[in-house]
């Protein structure tokens, strides 16, 4: 979720977060009276950016700019008209390196800067059509990767900063426009060591907008899970398969064969580390009676997932179990059926940050032993 302070007067705007989608859109027609907001002409150069896939929308009784906008969560689209509005935003005042101090010192903040500038926006007016988002949200702030009217690009224009974006989502922050990050007691510069490694994104032909990355394979406590290849590479012709993040997806889900071999892997290991199994909870299907898991380590935790990239690993060290109430902790992974889309999503909890570098073409991410 991120907050937007926008309009005039200033009104907080709630938007889930969408990593494929093409333009942030709201509702604004309920409650919303900002003197500052605009419709965009339909033969407009930014009513051609908004719809570069569909030129026939601008007819001749109609001037206003037209636009079909995307639920993430139900995947249904409605029709609605594009706006731009003027938005607060607020620099990150935490930037500890430039005085090469602590980030706990207080006199390493700097005083954050406030500024406006004038975004697009859909306009939606269906009530209905917000089915399915993070509670409080009004609408989505889209970040496709291609489109030019995503958060990403028109943040990187107005402010002139690098395609660049992260999400925190322990500390459910979103930054734009490249690092230093701070988390708790954590900051990452790129112009120093950091605690972050680097994979590259790859293109899905079928669905430009999101983000796939080269997953090789997966660990489960050190063990490989068994994986058909051809799941994990994307098919040029028809876009099915291969690997993408995703914060709608809650929880990461496999297709169904390798899900099975993961599943069968990680309740192994319990078998062996003397962890009592317990009834499934739905969507679970693996889940552990919480007195007889191990205590966490800490720093010195084995991570329980690992995803195998090409050049690197990505540890979720305690990112497997999900805990579903006092007694009971369920592996966090679920089953995605047969033949989906895409083979390998992986969703919010186990992402945990993530920084998305556009015009580089990779995936920036942290291994758990720097979290606190």
């Amino acid at each position: 979720m991120i907050k937007f302070s926008q309009g005039t007067p200033k009104s907080v705007v709630k938007l889930a977060l969408d990593l494929g989608g093409k333009l942030p859109w709201f509702d604004c027609h309920k409650g919303y009276n900002s003197s500052s907001a605009r419709r965009v002409k339909c033969k407009s150069s930014l009513c051609s950016l908004a719809n570069r896939e569909n030129t026939s929308t601008c007819g001749s009784h109609n001037s206003h700019c037209s636009i079909y906008k995307i639920n993430p969560v139900t995947r249904s689209v409605g029709e609605g008209e594009l706006i731009s509005d003027l938005v607060t935003t607020i620099s990150n005042p935490h930037n500890p390196l430039k005085n090469k101090k602590k980030p706990s010192d207080p006199e390493s903040y700097e005083v954050p800067v406030v500024s406006r500038r004038r975004l697009a926006f859909g306009c939606a007016s269906a009530s209905n059509f917000f089915g399915g988002l993070a509670k409080g949200a009004k609408g989505v702030a889209g970040l496709g990767r291609s489109s030019a009217l995503s958060l990403v690009f028109q943040f990187a224009v107005r402010f002139r900063f690098p395609r660049t974006f992260a999400v925190d989502l322990l500390g459910s922050n979103v930054y734009f426009g490249g690092g230093p990050y701070v988390h708790h007691n954590f900051y990452w510069d790129h112009d120093k060591d950091r605690a972050s490694e680097y994979t590259r994104l790859l293109i899905n032909p079928f669905s430009s907008e999101e983000y796939f990355v080269d997953l090789k394979s997966i660990k489960v406590y050190g063990k490989t899970v068994p994986i058909d290849k051809e799941l994990l590479s994307i098919n040029k012709g028809t876009g099915v398969g291969g690997t993408k993040i995703d914060i709608q997806t809650p929880f990461t889900t496999l297709q169904t064969s390798i899900y099975k071999a993961f599943i069968k892997i990680h309740t192994e290991w319990a078998k062996g580390m003397n962890i009592s199994m317990v009834a499934p909870v739905a969507p679970f299907t693996a889940c552990y009676n919480s007195s007889t898991l191990p205590p966490f380590n800490g720093y010195r935790h084995t991570p329980g997932v690992t995803f195998v990239f090409p050049k690197n690993e990505w540890g979720v060290a305690w990112w497997d179990l999900v805990e579903v109430n006092d007694a009971v902790k369920c592996v966090g992974f679920v089953d995605g059926g047969l033949k989906p889309m895409t083979s390998i999503v992986i969703g919010a909890r186990q992402i945990g940050f993530a920084e998305f570098d556009i015009p580089r073409s990779r995936l920036g991410f942290m291994q758990p032993n720097f979290m606190t």
